[in-house]
């Protein structure tokens, strides 16, 4: 209270802690021997009504009580219920009365009571009595009292005039069994001494009315945050309370411990066993809402209270039975005759966490589409809250088709593996990326609605391949949390590729693949080219990775087309995966398409699933790497790895790393080596052996162990100029010295200038050199020869296997017969032997070997050819390391 000024009463009453505004001037009153109407009249206020103060105090009426009494703006205007307005109590801006309150039905004209607390306060009372939830006094452990206990109506303890009782803490209500026409005789029952229940120290009750309190005592900032609380405690309270009404057989023994608590009886005059007509009941007219409001009692408050918050925060061991009577008993024809969306709306103002556990244990009974639009199968389900623009927006974040990786997880291993069952697994994708759009949707928005959003315009046949085939006979949980939770993240997060504009752009006539570009990569790799339908199946791969759909099969497309394309998923070689992914990029950038290829929603958007399926990162790819390396078939993949044929091919679009064995027509490789070959021939390394290193073509093809066409053909497509051949006349000297003069074969001389023979002898033709016909060169031409050759050695020496001629010839003196010879050196053949002499002599013109002597020798003539041919031998073993340099 303030220092003393002229204006105050010079009678002081401070009020107590808590104090009701009403209960403050009714015992200031009495201090002063007179009337709350004489008290307000002293202080400047005759038209004031305590019952309006009581609500809101207006500023003159507060400025004349601090004035009068001392009391501090702030205290007084604590002892009044717009303390607690919007939060336990509704007053509306500008007027002076209740409406109904946030919870439970109670009106301004009663106060509950304890008569414990009236008798140590001389009569005076808390403003907590005034609120709905005040049901029992902590202090003194009772439950309050609702009614005089002998006129049976809410009693007004502080209501003083000069026709009511001259005692404190009585009755000031009207004798209805003595009212006679222009006089009134007031109860004037001791209301100290009224009967009151005595409840448990630690029971039920207490600790309800303890927690209650603790909310409604919070900082206004705390505030909004509790309300909650109270509207989850009261949805639960007033169903409780209808559950006594309805369902009390099936009641667990909690709540007979709590009714127990409360005195062992309890009143029966209350409407459905809750009072919801005051706040939730459509068509109740005034009159009911009154009714009901004074029916609602103590008893009532303080059970339905004691229930919830057992049933709210858990922690005793009946608190979920406790918490599923409850809901059963909101409709006591049956626990599942309601729909979501009619329960939803039932239990619309109970809170975000309230709401998701009545959906979630709702979860289980419901329709697919209503678990989808609800969340109920999230950990945390919410109201349809997404407008149509939302949806439309969301639908540009998801492809037609669901994502390989989360159908991966999604579908069910143990029901593909069933026999003689075929799924339309695309349709499957098709219905899952439909029921995307469907969580927190608009109603006017349904599946079938929305599923052409995203091309999908068999939505019908989608759905059912999705619910009863796919999912027939199984647990929908997973499927109905998985895409609620990533709808949800989408609309959070968002996705970088716009599929809307992909599936506009992108068609089997608008999508582009390089010829020139696929030509190295067969040529790169050594694959057969394949034909129209090759080309028709891997545009459908293209497509496929740019727009996440399947398009149908082009016109004129092979009968077989859809089983390559399943074939294709399957087998395609990693780098036909790659080159297409390439191909995917440059399309995009063509279009000024600044996004990824490919793209899928972490694994983290979604959480507490049990997988039906396989998670990409559960899949062992070691065990998997092994079975396809062992295995040509898909057949004994799938029983190796504990994959279905489908969850394989869905893995082969996510990880760029594994691919199945190609077949006889996808990726044949024709090269003898096929890893250096492809390694040899990438266009960098291609481009270093052949700028950077010098080498010739026809040495990259030898390292890669393909044609020396192959190389020059790269070397087209990657933009590489050959290198020229030698000017005419440095070619021309180079030609003549090395075919005309010493008579070397065009196939070895090609192989040295790094062209082909064609190509050399088009050079010859157009220096006009004569081509030596084949057989008719010199077998020594490539050595440097410092001697002219005997007429006979040039004969023995023109065409191949020349040294090799020498070397047989050279060898026979000392032997003692000719199958002694081949014996040693011929492989026994002595045969062969007899007629390479004949042949090498009959080129000779003469015998060099007498078959005569023993041991054999050389004739005369024989000696000298013997002798030159030794010399030569010498000059070939000393010229092999190196070849003269082609011009």
């Amino acid at each position: 209270m303030s220092a003393w000024t002229p204006d105050r009463m010079p009678i002081a009453l401070a009020p107590l802690p808590g104090e009701a505004l009403d209960s403050w001037i009714s015992s200031y009153a009495r201090r002063l021997r007179t009337t709350d109407r004489g008290f307000l009249n002293h202080i400047g206020l005759p038209a004031a009504r305590v019952d309006h103060m009581l609500l809101r105090l207006t500023e003159p009426e507060t400025h004349a009580l601090h004035k009068s009494t001392g009391v501090s703006v702030e205290a007084l205007r604590a002892m009044t219920l717009d303390s607690y307005d919007k939060f336990a109590v509704n007053i509306p801006p500008g007027r002076r009365q209740l409406e109904r309150p946030p919870t439970w039905a109670f009106r301004s004209s009663r106060t509950r009571y304890c008569p414990a607390c009236l008798r140590e306060n001389g009569g005076r009372g808390p403003l907590l009595w005034r609120l709905p939830w005040a049901f029992a006094c902590t202090q003194h452990q009772l439950l309050l009292a609702d009614f005089c206990p002998n006129c049976g109506r809410p009693p007004h303890p502080w209501k003083i005039s000069f026709t009511g009782p001259r005692g404190i803490g009585a009755c000031t209500r009207d004798r209805l069994d003595h009212a006679v026409k222009g006089s009134r005789r007031p109860c004037a029952t001791d209301l100290f001494h009224a009967p009151a229940i005595a409840l448990p120290p630690n029971g039920l009750v207490l600790r309800a009315q303890l927690r209650v309190a603790g909310l409604l005592a919070v900082a206004p900032d705390q505030r909004p945050q509790a309300l909650i609380e109270l509207k989850q405690l009261y949805a639960l309270a007033w169903r409780a309370l209808r559950g006594l009404l309805t369902n009390r057989d099936q009641a667990p023994d909690l709540v007979h411990t709590v009714l127990d608590e409360c005195g062992g009886t309890f009143p029966s005059s209350f409407p459905d066993g809750s009072g919801q007509s005051a706040y939730h009941l459509s068509g109740n007219s005034g009159s009911r809402r009154r009714g009901d409001a004074a029916s609602l009692q103590t008893h009532h408050v303080a059970a339905g209270s004691a229930l919830a918050q057992v049933a709210l925060r858990g922690g005793h061991p009946e608190h979920q039975r406790l918490f599923e009577w409850i809901v059963q008993s909101d409709h006591p024809s049956g626990a599942h005759d309601l729909n979501l969306g009619q329960l939803a709306f039932r239990w619309r103002d109970s809170g975000p966490d309230l709401f998701a556990r009545v959906m979630s244990y709702q979860d289980p009974h419901t329709l697919l589409h209503n678990r989808l639009r609800y969340a109920s199968a999230t950990p945390i389900p919410r109201r349809p809250d997404r407008s149509t623009a939302d949806i439309h927006r969301r639908a540009t974040m998801i492809p037609a088709m669901l994502w390989p990786g989360w159908a991966l997880r999604l579908l069910p291993v143990d029901r593909l593996r069933s026999p003689g069952r075929v799924f339309r697994v695309d349709a499957f994708r098709h219905g899952c990326s439909s029921l995307l759009l469907v969580p927190g949707g608009p109603s006017d928005l349904p599946y079938v609605r929305a599923a052409p959003l995203l091309g999908n315009v068999r939505a019908t046949r989608d759905r059912e391949s999705l619910e009863q085939r796919v999912y027939r006979d199984q647990d929908l949980t997973p499927l109905a949390s998985t895409l609620a939770q990533l709808a949800r993240a989408l609309d959070e997060h968002g996705s970088p590729i716009d599929y809307a504009r992909r599936r506009t752009t992108f068609t089997e006539t608008t999508v582009e693949l390089n010829p020139d570009a696929y030509r190295r990569l067969i040529l790169q790799h050594g694959w057969l080219a394949g034909g129209e339908h090759r080309q028709q199946v891997m545009r459908w791969y293209l497509l496929l990775l740019l727009t996440g759909h399947s398009p149908p099969p082009p016109q004129g497309a092979a009968t077989r087309f859809a089983w390559s394309c399943t074939e294709f998923r399957y087998r395609a070689p990693l780098p036909l995966r790659a080159f297409l992914h390439e191909q995917a990029e440059q399309n995009l950038a063509a279009r000024g398409i600044d996004e990824p290829v490919t793209w899928e929603p972490p694994a983290h958007w979604v959480r507490d699933v049990n997988w039906p399926g396989i998670a990409p990162e559960q899949v062992d790819t070691t065990a998997l790497r092994a079975a396809l390396d062992c295995n040509d078939t898909i057949a004994p993949v799938t029983e190796a790895t504990g994959m279905t044929a489908e969850h394989l091919r869905l893995y082969f679009e996510i990880d760029d790393t594994v691919t199945g064995p190609p077949d006889q027509l996808l990726g044949k490789i024709r090269s003898p080596d096929p890893a250096t070959r492809a390694a040899v021939l990438t266009p960098r390394r291609l481009r270093e052996l052949y700028v950077t290193d010098r080498k010739t073509t026809v040495e990259i093809a030898a390292m890669a162990r393909c044609a020396a066409t192959t190389v020059r053909n790269l070397l087209a497509l990657d933009n590489i100029p050959l290198r020229t051949a030698a000017p005419p006349e440095s070619f021309r000297a180079w030609f003549r010295r090395e075919h005309v003069e010493k008579r070397r074969p065009m196939r070895e001389l090609a192989h040295e200038a790094g062209i082909s023979t064609g190509s050399l002898s088009r050079k010859a033709r157009r220096c006009r050199i004569a081509i030596h016909s084949p057989g008719g060169y010199n077998g020594l031409g490539h050595l440097d020869l410092p001697l002219q050759l005997s007429l006979a050695m040039q004969a023995v020496t023109d065409g191949r296997e020349a040294l090799d001629r020498l070397r047989t010839i050279v060898q026979l003196a000392g032997y003692d017969s000719i199958p002694a010879a081949a014996d040693s050196f011929y492989g026994g053949r002595h045969t062969a032997l007899a007629a390479r002499i004949r042949a090498i002599e009959h080129r000779a013109g003469f015998r060099i070997i007498d078959r005569d002597t023993r041991p054999l020798a050389p004739t005369p003539r024989g000696r000298d050819f013997l002798r030159e041919a030794q010399h030569l031998l010498r000059i070939a073993a000393a010229a092999e390391p190196s070849r003269p340099d082609p011009p």
